[in-house]
C-alpha cells in the first residue's frame, strides 16, 4: 500500500512539473519558472533515492530472513539425518543439499556431477529409474528405494519420499526427494529376523528335549501320556479302539550289575531302537522310565493287538541276540481302551497285564483282564 501511495505522489509531482511552468507562463510569471524547475527536479529524484534505501533496506532483511530460514532448514535436515536431491528430468541435472553430501559420505559443498551420481549409484540408478517410471503421473508424494556405494561406509540402501513438480501446462519437470540412509534399519530387522530364528530353534529344541528320551530318541513319559490323552479323545470322537502295550526289560537289574551301567545304558538305546523299527505309522513308542516303554497302537483290533505285543518281544529277543550288547527279553502286557479309560485308567490296566506276563515267567505277552 506504501508503495502504490508513493508511486501515486510520484506520479502527481510529474504532472505538477510541467502543469505548473505552463500555468505561470499564461500568467506571465517567467522569473519564476526557473526555482520551480529545479525544486520539481531535485524532488522527484529525491523521492526515487529514498524509495531506493527503503527497497534496498526491504530486500536487504527479506534476503536475511531467508537465509536464515535455510540454514534453520539445513540444521534441520543435519539433526533429523535427512538430505534433498532434485532432478530436472528435461536436462537431468540434479541438486542436492549439504546433509546429501553426508549421507553419501561426500565433502561438503560437492556438485552432483553426471560422473559422480554414476558412481554413486553402480547399481541403483536402475532401481531409481524404474520407480520415476512408473509413478510419471502420480501427484501424490510416493516412495522410492536405492542403493549407493559411499566411499566412506560402502554399500548403503537410501529411503526417499519423492514428489513430481509439474509445469503450469500440467507436463512434468522435476522430481524433488527427501532421502535418508535406512541401512542400518534392515540390518537391525534382519538381526531381528536371526534372534527370531534362533529363539525359535532354541525353544523347537527345548521343546524336544523336554519332551524326548535323551538316550533312546524316543517320547519320554511325559510327552507320552499326552499323546495316549489326545489319541483316546480322537478314538472317541471317531469310534475307533486303543491298543495301549507296555513292555520292560527282564533281569535289567542283573545286567547293570554284571557288565556296567554304561552296558545297560547300551542295552536300552537298542531296546529303543528295535521297538522304534516295529512301530507303524501313526504308531507311538515311548520309554517311560528305567528299562519299561510302551505302545500306543490307534484303530487296532485285539488280535492286532495281541500279534504287534509278539512281533515286538520276538523282535528283541532275536536283535539283541545279534547286537553286541548282552542278549535280554521284555515282557509284555496289553490292554484295549474301554468305555470308562483315560490314560491313567488304561496305562494301569496295560502294567498291570505287564506284572502278569512277569509273574507268569517272563519273555511273554500278556493281556489285561
Amino acid at each position: 500500500m506504501r508503495a502504490r501511495g508513493f508511486d501515486a505522489v510520484l506520479v502527481l509531482a510529474s504532472w505538477a512539473l510541467v502543469a505548473v511552468p505552463a500555468v505561470m507562463l499564461v500568467r506571465d510569471q517567467t522569473h519564476y519558472i526557473e526555482g520551480w524547475l529545479i525544486a520539481a527536479t531535485v524532488l522527484p529524484l529525491l523521492g526515487l533515492l529514498i524509495r531506493h534505501y527503503r527497497l534496498s533496506g526491504y530486500l536487504d532483511r527479506r534476503s536475511r530472513n531467508l537465509e536464515a530460514r535455510v540454514s534453520q532448514l539445513e540444521l534441520a535436515e543435519e539433526l533429523a539425518g535427512f538430505g534433498r536431491w532434485s532432478i530436472d528430468l528435461a536436462t537431468g541435472q540434479s541438486r542436492w543439499s549439504e546433509e546429501f553430501c553426508n549421507i553419501a559420505g561426500l565433502p561438503a559443498g560437492t556438485p552432483p556431477e553426471a560422473g559422480l551420481i554414476d558412481r554413486l549409484l553402480p547399481d541403483g540408478r536402475s532401481q531409481m529409474d524404474a520407480t520415476f517410471a512408473s509413478h510419471g503421473d502420480d501427484r501424490e508424494a510416493f516412495a522410492v528405494e536405492f542403493e549407493i556405494e559411499n566411499p566412506q561406509r560402502g554399500p548403503r540402501i537410501l529411503r526417499a519420499r519423492a514428489r513430481n513438480c509439474f509445469s503450469p501446462e500440467g507436463d512434468l519437470e522435476m522430481v524433488l526427494m527427501v532421502v535418508r540412509d535406512v541401512t542400518d534399519e534392515y540390518t537391525q530387522v534382519a538381526r531381528m529376523e536371526q534372534e527370531k530364528d534362533c529363539a525359535l530353534r532354541e525353544a523347537e529344541e527345548a521343546r524336544q528335549l523336554a519332551n524326548t528320551d535323551a538316550l533312546t530318541g524316543l517320547a519320554n513319559r511325559r510327552s507320552a501320556m499326552a499323546a495316549l490323552d489326545r489319541a483316546i479323545v480322537e478314538a472317541r470322537s471317531a469310534g475307533t479302539a486303543i491298543a495301549l502295550i507296555v513292555f520292560d526289560i527282564d533281569h535289567f537289574k542283573q545286567v547293570n550289575d554284571t557288565h556296567g551301567h554304561s552296558t545297560g545304558d547300551r542295552v536300552i538305546a537298542t531296546i529303543g531302537e528295535i521297538a522304534g523299527r516295529q512301530a507303524r505309522a501313526g504308531q507311538l513308542v515311548a520309554r517311560i522310565g528305567g528299562e519299561e516303554f510302551l505302545m500306543v497302537i490307534a484303530g487296532a483290533t485285539p488280535q492286532g493287538a495281541s500279534g504287534a505285543a509278539e512281533r515286538l518281544r520276538l523282535a528283541i529277543e532275536a536283535g539283541t541276540a545279534l547286537s553286541p550288547v548282552p542278549p535280554v527279553t521284555v515282557s509284555v502286557g496289553h490292554a484295549m481302551m474301554e468305555a470308562a479309560d483315560t490314560s491313567l485308567t488304561l496305562f494301569a490296566r496295560a502294567d498291570e497285564a505287564l506284572y502278569a506276563a512277569k509273574r507268569a515267567g517272563r519273555n511273554r505277552v500278556a493281556l489285561a483282564a
